[in-house]
């Protein structure tokens, strides 16, 4: 088996394959899904000097969402920090929060301490508004200033468009220097060499096919073998669907796409993206992407609940980014373009916890994935070590259940509403403006 066929993937540092599972083991943990979640817990278990540890991928390491992002890695979670606040109280979801600060400064950590290769990591990420709402931008960054020191810094239009980004489209922003960007499929890759080389035992190509949670020893079977393991941490997100329902019932597998163009002559890419961080907008399932230094744009956006990619995906993504950059409409091309499937929870927050002694989750990942992983890691192996509980804090964000098709109905719904609101509601404000577009 190999990977899609992505950027990520062509420009990967590591092609070897691992073998499959062939015949009985016995470990202390057996970890189901070879993405971030389940990498970071391995490479966080080996850390902590756990033994016998064995990870078991149904593709290849980083095969779905974890190595097919936009490569984001920034604080905070998919749900908003105001809804967090209402529901669960500022110290709770302060120390929600130092969760993901302490993430990134792991995973830059990890980085340079093992040798990741997965640059270029230039730190900022830009969010620009879709709509003209300066006072909602300054109350946020006022906000997580006051509950979190974290600082982030308004721009307003006229040097968002002159120093960051220049499209009609955008407002004001936000920018964020403490977050970056990094090779997704080359970190994730990294990590599994890491967790290896701590003794950890990867297979890949080892989809699970029985899961019999009820015994001490929980039994993993897939095709040629099996695990029998004190704990089994589930982690395979929205590829994991059917194999445990309690757990794989309670996410959305829901799509997103990236595309990456063709090297951009110099001149004419910084006639509209100005720098090198990273830049997303608003809008529900909007627009992220950055320009690489060859002058390739990995442009990422859309979201659907439908599964299957679309036809004539590059065209599209090629026709988003034209819309906002319209100055870039004669010469940019695409080379390729691809899909990835995230897990979303309806309340929007990772899934992280025991279902029952001995059996771990964690999933529902989506739109945050690259830091709230390495927390996910962190916490279950500090849980399973018995060294610390943080990992309740996640307990008001469980496993209800997701609604099956009928949930991907009311998503996909949700979504469409959201689109034609953010249509209505930037035409408005342009138009108040005199803006074009």
């Amino acid at each position: 088996m190999g990977y899609i066929d992505s950027f990520y993937a062509q420009t990967r540092t590591d092609d070897a394959e691992r073998p499959p599972l062939q015949g009985a083991l016995d470990a202390e943990v057996c970890i189901v899904g070879g993405g971030l979640a389940g990498l970071n817990t391995a490479l966080s278990l080996a850390e902590r000097g756990v033994q016998d540890v064995v990870l078991l991928e149904a593709e290849r390491v980083g095969f779905g969402a974890s190595g097919r992002n936009g490569g984001f890695v920034g604080p905070g979670y998919s749900q908003g920090a105001e809804t967090l606040i209402k529901w669960v109280g500022v110290d709770h979801t302060r120390a929600l929060y130092d969760l993901t600060t302490e993430a990134l400064a792991l995973i830059r950590k990890r980085i340079g301490a093992y040798d990741i290769a997965c640059g270029p990591n230039p730190d900022g990420v830009l969010v620009a508004s879709w709509t003209s709402a300066p006072d909602g931008l300054r109350a946020h960054r006022d906000l997580m200033a006051e509950t979190f020191g974290a600082q982030l810094e308004f721009i307003e239009r006229e040097r968002l468009r002159a120093e960051f980004a220049d499209s009609p489209h955008y407002f004001d922003g936000l920018l964020n220097r403490d977050a970056f960007q990094f090779h997704p499929l080359n970190y994730c890759l990294g990590v599994a060499r890491a967790a290896e080389a701590k003794g950890v035992r990867i297979f890949e190509s080892t989809p699970v096919v029985t899961l019999d949670p009820d015994r001490d020893d929980k039994l993993v079977v897939t095709p040629a073998g099996q695990v029998r393991a004190r704990h089994v941490v589930l982690a395979a997100g929205g590829y994991g669907l059917g194999l445990y329902a309690p757990v794989s019932g309670a996410v959305l597998p829901v799509a997103t796409y990236v595309m990456a163009s063709a090297p951009i002559p110099a001149d004419r890419l910084a006639d509209a993206i100005k720098c090198n961080i990273a830049i997303g907008d608003t809008r529900d399932a909007g627009d992220y992407y950055r320009a690489l230094p060859d002058g390739r744009v990995l442009w990422g956006g859309r979201m659907t609940a439908r599964r299957g990619e679309p036809a004539r995906l590059a065209d599209v993504m090629l026709g988003d980014m034209k819309r906002v950059y319209p100055q870039l409409a004669d010469i940019a091309r695409y080379e390729t373009a691809w899909m990835g499937t995230m897990s979303y929870a309806r309340h929007r927050m990772p899934q992280i916890g025991q279902r029952q002694p001995g059996l771990w989750y964690a999933q529902a990942f989506g739109g945050s994935g690259m830091g709230t992983t390495t927390v996910a890691g962190e916490v279950l192996a500090e849980a399973i070590k018995g060294e610390d509980d943080r990992i309740r804090l996640f307990e008001p964000f469980g496993l209800a259940w997701a609604g099956g098709p009928f949930g991907s109905i009311a998503a996909q719904s949700a979504y469409w509403f959201y689109q034609a609101r953010d249509w209505w509601t930037a035409r408005r404000d342009r138009t108040e403006l005199g803006k074009p577009g």
